[in-house]
């Protein structure tokens, strides 16, 4: 039995999750009992949780009606029927349907018909003109999502431009204009992704050596001594990738650990306001040491 299993983590985190669930299916993180308004990226993170969990999706046919709703909305209110889509819609429609496809990608009801065919076809993913020091962990991430949304009906395009565009935000050995580990785990997510060869990358493997610390695990920059969930998800799963040892590991799952809340859910800080992503991630955190049987 897991440690999960005996600290009750899975329960907790099955009946908050459960709770969050709104009338039509989908899920949203602040649902109250006079309140519901769900949205495809809480959606996307509680389908991914019960999935970490081993657990059935609730009412599994109202989630898929739900996603596919929300992407009949989008074919009328988001995307012209004829003609180049714009930059603008470019960018707006890869924000807009990562989460619905995504979620249905992961859930095995991902079924994309001509005319979605012809517009993620079409889609293009444009790289930042310039990174500011305020949005290149977001850029980042963005265009993690873009490029595993492209991919859901082919090959990219920009392949090459797009690891060149990454690889020049290097810096010190790890990523960002201040080096920090989740704009460095951020970057190697998308370097993998598009199938990069990583195990060349020694700089940053020091980088994120540097940043190992034995009372949370990881800490967010070399100066600092700042810690978050983001940042020990982003600590454990950038040194996975690396293919690294994690020496403080106990107490980086400590940490997550004491950040689920009364509720159930897990928030950033072990005193926070809890949320569907961080319950995810904390999840995904919780799995790699107790895999086969978890929570």
């Amino acid at each position: 039995m897991s440690n999960l299993r005996t600290n009750n983590i899975a329960e907790r985190t099955i009946q908050y999750l459960s709770d969050k669930q709104c009338a039509n299916g989908g899920f949203c993180a602040y649902k109250m009992e006079y309140l519901e308004e769900p949205n495809p990226r809480d959606t996307f993170f509680a389908v991914a949780s019960f999935q970490l969990l081993g657990e059935a999706i609730p009412n599994r046919d109202r989630v898929e009606a739900y996603l596919h709703q929300i992407l009949t909305e989008l074919k009328t209110c988001l995307l012209p029927p004829t003609g180049t889509l714009s930059k603008i819609h470019s960018a707006s429609a890869f924000n807009y349907l990562y989460f619905p496809f995504y979620t249905l990608y992961r859930m095995g009801s991902l079924h994309l018909d001509e005319f979605w065919q012809e517009v993620l076809s079409r889609l293009e993913i444009l790289l930042p003109e310039q990174m500011y020091p305020n949005e290149s962990g977001a850029s980042q991430q963005w265009l993690l999502r873009k490029v595993r949304t492209k991919k859901l009906c082919g090959a990219i395009p920009n392949h090459q431009q797009i690891i060149d565009f990454v690889l020049n935000l290097k810096n010190e050995g790890g990523f960002g204009i201040k080096p920090n580990l989740i704009d460095t785990y951020w970057s190697i997510s998308l370097l993998e992704e598009l199938d990069y060869d990583l195990s060349h990358m020694d700089d940053t493997r020091q980088f994120i050596q540097r940043l190992q610390v034995p009372q949370t695990g990881f800490t967010l920059t070399e100066e600092g001594i700042a810690t978050s969930l983001e940042v020990i998800y982003a600590g454990i799963f950038a040194s996975l990738m690396l293919q690294m040892e994690i020496p403080y590991f106990d107490a980086a799952l400590q940490f997550v650990r004491m950040c689920q809340m009364e509720r159930g859910g897990f928030a950033r800080m072990p005193v926070g306001l809890p949320d569907l992503e961080c319950t995810y991630r904390a999840l995904k955190v919780l799995k790699t040491r107790t895999d086969s049987d978890l929570i």
